[in-house]
This record gives structure tokens, C-alpha cells and sequence, in this order.
């Protein structure tokens, strides 16, 4: 075996830690060129644009209720869940999928009586004294089918629903519709860009930021606030249309 002399030992070491420092020397160049090739231009110009679209919506949401009052808590349970059953039922028959019924509230709750004991106008403090139980079971029910918003809603008062909170017309699928309102934003910043830059006498480069906002996709509302007593056969609605907003930023280079 080789005998290795002091010598040659400081020379082997020498040529490793050279080796070493050259790979650190090469990473740390290749990230200040990197950091520096990816900072932003000194002079960029930035500007919006804004599209819109209106489209019919294609599907109703409607928000229902049905709300029983008894004082034996297992027969309100048991009235309301015959009733919801029978709106359920109706809905199916009606030609709304199973997918498109949700549950959204199951709420029993008593009701006290707090001034059972007064006998004059002062106040007087009255233990809390059970009257009956309150129970409301709520529906979301999408109608896809909108000829047949009006005769579905004309017809739940007959079947057991009290309340309507509201209907929403929506669209179901918006991504074509937002494509085209992004497409015209998109044209009428680049036109606003050019205009610009014409204008002041300087010459853009790239694009290098583009950001994007989506408004207007609140579903449009039509809200009943009170509890149903009797309703038409065929309820007037009116379903008119939804405007999506697209709006986009441009930053451009400066060249």
C-alpha cells in the first residue's frame, strides 16, 4: 500500500476544497442570474378591460318549508314527516331527478309561553311554560325544466309547503359564457393598451401579468318572505336574465 506523505496530503486536500469552492461559486452564479432574469422590467404599463355577457339562466333553485305545530313532539314529527314525504313525492312525479332535492334544515324546537302568569299591565316574571313544538323541515329543489317553475310552485301549497324563502335563477354551466366575456376584456384592454402607447409614443413589449375578477354570478332572486295560505294553480314567474363580468388586467413591458 501507498504511504501517503505530508505533503501530498495538503496538496489532495487542496485540490478537494478548490473543487468544492468552483461548484459553490457555480450555483450561487446561476442563482443571481436567475433572480436577475426574473425581476420585473423597470417601466411596464398596466390596463383593464372589462366584458360582459347576458344569458338566460337554465335552472330555478327554490327554497321551500313545511312547518308543523302540536304539543306531542312525536305527533308534529310525525305530521311533518308526512307531509315532506308527500312534497317529495310530488316533486319526483313532477320529473325532478332524486339528485336534485336536498335537505337543508331538519329544526325542532319548543315554544314557550313567558307571560302565562301575568294578571295586570306591570311586569312580573313568569317561568317559561311549554305551549307546543315547532318543527320545520326546508327543501332545495332545482328545477331544470323552467316551463314548469310556475305550475310546480302553484301546486306546493296543495301538497303541504307554508313557505317559500326564495327562488334563484341560475346557470348551470358558465364556463362558456365566461370564456367569451374574458375574450372580450382581454380585446378591450390589448385595444386600450395600443391606443395608450400610441398616444404617449412608446413601443410595448410582452405581456408579463395577467389578472382576472368574475362578478355578477349572484344568482338572480325572487324572494317570498311570508307563509303560503293559497296560491294559483300557475304562479307568475318571471325569469329573465343574468349578466356575468369579466374583468382583466394587462401589465405590460415597456420597451
Amino acid at each position: 500500500m501507498a504511504k501517503i506523505n505530508p505533503s501530498s496530503f495538503w496538496q489532495y486536500t487542496l485540490g478537494i476544497f478548490l473543487i468544492i469552492i468552483s461548484i459553490v461559486a457555480l450555483i450561487a452564479g446561476w442563482g443571481v442570474s436567475h433572480v436577475i432574469s426574473n425581476m420585473p422590467p423597470e417601466h411596464t404599463l398596466t390596463v383593464s378591460g372589462e366584458g360582459k355577457i347576458f344569458a338566460k339562466p337554465d335552472v330555478a333553485i327554490v327554497e321551500m318549508s313545511v312547518i308543523s305545530q302540536h304539543k306531542n313532539v312525536e305527533l308534529v314529527q310525525s305530521e311533518n314527516d308526512q307531509k315532506m314525504q308527500q312534497v317529495v313525492n310530488f316533486l319526483k312525479e313532477s320529473g325532478i331527478d332524486e339528485k336534485d332535492i336536498k335537505t337543508t334544515q331538519y329544526n325542532l324546537q319548543p315554544e314557550y309561553d313567558y307571560s302565562w302568569c301575568r294578571t295586570t299591565e306591570y311586569p312580573v316574571y313568569c317561568p317559561p311554560k311549554l305551549v307546543d313544538y315547532m318543527l320545520t323541515q326546508s327543501l332545495q329543489v332545482k328545477i331544470r325544466d323552467l316551463s314548469r317553475v310556475g305550475k310546480i310552485i302553484g301546486n306546493l301549497s296543495e301538497i303541504g309547503v307554508n313557505q317559500i324563502s326564495d327562488i334563484s335563477f341560475v346557470i348551470d354551466n358558465d364556463t362558456e359564457i365566461k370564456a367569451a366575456a374574458r375574450q372580450k376584456a382581454i380585446a378591450e384592454a390589448k385595444q386600450k393598451a395600443q391606443e395608450m402607447a400610441n398616444a404617449a409614443n412608446i413601443e410595448l413589449g410582452k405581456i408579463i401579468e395577467i389578472n382576472e375578477s368574475v362578478s355578477g354570478l349572484t344568482p338572480q332572486r325572487i324572494v317570498y318572505q311570508k307563509t303560503i295560505e293559497s296560491a294559483d294553480a300557475t304562479a307568475p314567474i318571471e325569469i329573465g336574465t343574468n349578466e356575468i363580468v369579466v374583468s382583466v388586467s394587462l401589465i405590460y413591458e415597456i420597451k
